[in-house]
């Protein structure tokens, strides 16, 4: 009897074994197959552009890392990209672009050079083949998609109506829109061969596409290093963004002032709420406060974009292309004014300005600053109390009696003849 529990207990934990070994080397498998996803995707596109390993003039965008396939994280694929075409992180020419987990896998390369950039979607089927299996695949097997097309800003500004077809055709995948695949491409891969700042292409891979409102949150940043700079280790920025928009994406990321670590607040404002504030406050943007966590105060400032500057500087775009998506207007304004705003990276002034500088006294008031609920530029004075007008109070005048000026007239008269026979006696 014991004889037969033994022999059962060795036989359970060998089938264990077996199985445990199986699954490891499965697993080692997928890891090896995203690994060589990687490398196939770049010596695909160093045939298709072409280009030799090490070219600086190529750049890699892709969603690995940010893509889940069956459970599997899609990190492996950088290494495999990396060994195979010479771009990496450190290089500044291969970048990690944000996309949601459950979307496609992909690579993209583009060219400084030709402004050609090849787009490959892995086919997700490829992982939990033996790695034998996927080196006997095909380049078509291996990938949904491989797509070639120039992407250069002056073509896609001198022919707009050609790249908008291949736009709603999804030539580079497509994804939510209106910020597709598509956009994504030609917005960051322009950027970057314009020599965009570094931290600039950075903060944008998390915001997954570049466009004026985000390229405004570099210069807001710029203007904070300017005019209000932190001096010492015990200060950081408390921001509120007010009203929110692409900016704040790229704040968060530059100045670690992160909604997580409690120093970044959005709060919006209603159309109602817009009419009331003043007119250097139009665009307002961010109430910023350098606060010193050693004295328990800050100095703060409102600080406000200057839209309608912005497009009267660039030439040929207006706020309504922003929202004109039935037509290539929206896209094409956006990177019109992407390449215009990049000659201004070291000069924030030209289109920020200050609408007040504030001090803060105490946590109590920084507390209140922060608190849903409470309108900041209120509090500051920058806008009017709910209810009320942004107007002054309009003066009393002083009621009007008839015959006032008679009256007077003969007063005046009656004491001029008095001071006369005064003067006779």
């Amino acid at each position: 009897m014991m004889k037969r529990k033994a022999t059962i207990v060795i036989l359970a934990i060998f089938l264990c074994s077996v199985f445990a070994v199986n699954a490891l080397a499965q697993t080692t498998d997928d890891q090896e197959i995203l690994y060589l996803l990687g490398s196939r995707a770049s010596e695909v596109a160093m045939k298709e552009l072409p280009f030799d390993k090490d070219n600086p003039n190529i750049l890699v965008m892709t969603s690995a890392s940010y893509a889940i396939i069956d459970g599997h994280n899609t990190g492996r694929c950088i290494d495999g990209v990396a060994d195979a075409s010479g771009c990496t992180v450190g290089k500044g020419n291969l970048l990690l672009i944000h996309r949601s987990r459950e979307k496609p896998l992909w690579f993209a390369f583009f060219s400084k050079n030709t402004k050609e950039c090849v787009y490959l979607e892995v086919n997700n089927a490829v992982l939990g083949k033996s790695v034998d299996e996927f080196k006997a695949l095909a380049d078509g097997e291996v990938f949904t998609k491989i797509a070639k097309e120039n992407i250069g800003v002056d073509k896609l500004l001198n022919e707009p109506e050609a790249w908008d077809e291949k736009m709603r055709a999804k030539v580079f995948g497509g994804g939510a829109k209106p910020f597709n695949n598509e956009f994504t491409m030609m917005t960051i891969a322009n950027a970057w061969a314009k020599g965009a700042p570094p931290e600039l292409i950075r903060a944008n891979q998390f915001h997954n596409h570049i466009c004026p409102g985000s390229a405004s949150g570099y210069l807001f940043v710029k203007y904070i290093d300017k005019n209000l700079p932190l001096e010492k280790p015990s200060q950081r920025y408390q921001i509120i963004a007010i009203k929110p928009w692409c900016k704040d994406d790229i704040m968060q990321w530059i100045l670690e002032a992160t909604i997580g670590n409690k120093n970044y607040i959005a709060k919006d404002l209603t159309p109602e709420q817009m009419k009331q504030l003043p007119k250097d406050a139009k665009d307002v943007a961010n109430v910023v406060i350098r606060w010193d966590s050693a004295t328990g105060t800050g100095k703060g400032m409102v600080i406000a974009w200057d839209w309608n500057k912005a497009f009267q500087m660039c030439g040929d775009v207006s706020r309504k292309d922003l929202k004109a998506h039935d037509t290539h207007r929206w896209w094409w304004m956006r990177l019109k004014m992407n390449q215009w705003m990049l000659d201004y990276m070291d000069s924030p002034e030209t289109l920020i300005h200050t609408v007040k500088e504030f001090d803060v006294n105490s946590p109590a008031e920084l507390n209140k600053l922060k608190s849903a609920g409470v309108n900041p530029l209120v509090e500051l004075g920058i806008m009017p109390e709910p209810g009320t007008t942004a107007a002054p109070a309009p003066t009393e005048k002083t009621p009007s009696i008839p015959g006032l000026a008679v009256i007077a007239a003969i007063a005046i008269a009656g004491v001029v003849a008095y001071a006369a026979r005064r003067r006779k006696t």
